[in-house]
Parts: C-alpha cells; structure tokens; sequence
C-alpha cells in the first residue's frame, strides 16, 4: 500500500488531471446521486470506485484516478492542490467500515457493507474528512483489489 512518502515521489506532471486520468486497468465505479438519500436537499454523493489490483502497483495510481473520475475538467488547476491536501492517515478496517457506515445511513436503499470481503482487507488510508471539508475520502488495499470511497456533500 502507498503512503505519504510514495506520493511526494511523485513527479509533479503525474500528479496532473490529466495524467491521473490516463488510467487504471478494470476500474469501475458506481455513484449514488441526492436522489438515493432520504434527504436530497442536503446534496450528498457516494461514489465507490474498484479495481483489480496491478502485479507491481501499490494503489497510488489507483487512488489518484478514483478521486478525478467525477471531476470537472474546467477545474484542472485545483486538482494538484487538491490532492497534495490528502491526509494519508492509516486507519483500521474497523475505522474504515465504521466511516462508510455512518455516511451512507441516509441512502434510500442500503448500502451493502462492508465493502470488501470479510478476510481480504490488508489496509487503509483515510485522504480527506469532515475534519476539515464537507468531503470523505478512504482508499482501502484489499487481497485482490483497490477501494476508494467518497462522500461528498455541497450543501
């Protein structure tokens, strides 16, 4: 699994929308719109991104095209700022169960949980939180697949 210091490697061009949006194999996504929560005024989202991991990747790469697939292209500049704010805090699978619980308890029609398999959770990193913004990010390395969750609200 990555960490601070694997992202700070990073050549500032790869850490780009555009390069970040140059891909990740088997990614796929499903996003639950303020229509799926039992309150839509409050503008949540939930997208959960996957993808079989990589022989040789540690999920970095993974991580930093999850948190552009529903990014606006017209706001490209932010996206460096925006990802060099990550927290990269270790958290247990316990934490990380627990964070997707309470942010989609308001979804209309549950959601299943946990999101990995009972056995195959190797770690996970919390990238943003209501600590600090109206966003929760959690990257998650599981046996034979990368996690990203994200909540976010706009209101």
């Amino acid at each position: 699994m990555f960490n601070r210091n694997d992202f700070d490697q990073l050549p500032k061009e790869e850490m780009t929308y555009w390069i970040a949006r140059r891909g990740c194999r088997g990614l796929y996504y499903v996003t639950y719109p303020a229509v799926a929560f039992q309150y839509p005024d409050s503008e949540e989202t939930i997208r959960i991104t996957r993808a079989p991991k990589q022989q040789g990747e540690n999920g970095l790469k993974f991580w930093l095209y999850a948190e552009c697939v529903d990014w606006h292209p017209e706001r490209e500049s932010y996206f460096s700022g925006y990802i060099a704010d990550a927290g990269f805090e270790e958290i247990p699978e316990a934490v990380f169960n627990q964070i997707v619980a309470d942010q989609a308890r308001d979804l209309i029609a549950p959601l299943k949980q946990p999101l990995h398999e009972l056995n195959g959770f190797i770690g996970a990193l919390l990238m943003y939180s209501m600590k600090t913004e109206f966003t929760v990010s959690l990257f998650a390395e599981c046996e034979d697949e990368y996690i990203h969750f994200y909540w976010d609200t706009t209101s």
